[in-house]
């Protein structure tokens, strides 16, 4: 077999070898709008089901890369403060967005610790408009009704992110940016980051 015939294979290996390498990476990441949310539940209930209920900073780890993976959380922060965000320093920004994420995750870290495969259901989805997309799931309760969970998502450079969620059709985000506008509108930021940071150590 001749030299060229040989680095003809080698090429055709060669790209072989990068496809099944980019599939493969592009399996690691969740493709549409409804499986960034059930990645997100199972992620939530596999750490629930791992032997570190009991630890919140166990916890904590596991879930930070899951929930920075499948939620826009510098964009909900900025959206949070939308109307003073332009008058925040960029040292400002990286603090409030610092105390906001770590926050978030606490949250999720401490809300669900007995949970099971049973407890969450992802039920449709649809459009959102602006470019948006709607998901719709439940969160099934002992002896009580279904809590609605409403998804909203938006797709950036990183795929389909969580921008927003609605429990029984109340806004997180419309929640958040009432109680942090109060807080800027009698203080400042970093009176904002101090109580972000303690609802955070509350939760530990």
């Amino acid at each position: 077999m001749g030299s060229s015939t040989n680095r003809l294979l080698d090429a055709a290996i060669c790209g072989m070898a990068a496809a099944l390498a980019a599939s493969a990476a592009r399996a690691e990441e969740p493709a549409g709008p409804a499986e960034v949310v059930a990645a997100l539940h199972t992620a939530i209930v596999e750490v629930a089901a791992g032997g570190t209920s009991s630890d919140v900073t166990d916890r904590y780890a596991a879930l930070r890369p899951v929930v920075a993976r499948t939620h826009d959380l510098a964009y909900i922060a900025e959206l949070s403060i939308r109307r003073y965000w332009d008058g925040l320093t960029d040292a400002e920004r990286e603090r409030f967005v610092a105390a906001f994420e770590r926050l978030s995750v606490m949250t999720y870290a401490t809300r669900f610790t007995a949970v099971t495969p049973e407890t969450f259901a992802v039920l449709g989805s649809g459009d959102a408009g602006r470019g948006r997309v709607q998901v719709r799931a439940a969160i099934a309760r002992t002896e009580q009704d279904d809590v609605a969970l409403d998804y909203v998502l938006e797709q950036s450079g990183e795929g389909w992110r969580i921008v927003n969620i609605l429990a029984d059709g109340v806004s997180d985000l419309a929640l958040k940016r009432a109680e942090y506008h109060r807080v800027l509108g009698a203080g400042s930021i970093e009176d904002l980051i101090a109580e972000l940071d303690a609802q955070a150590d509350r939760l530990q």
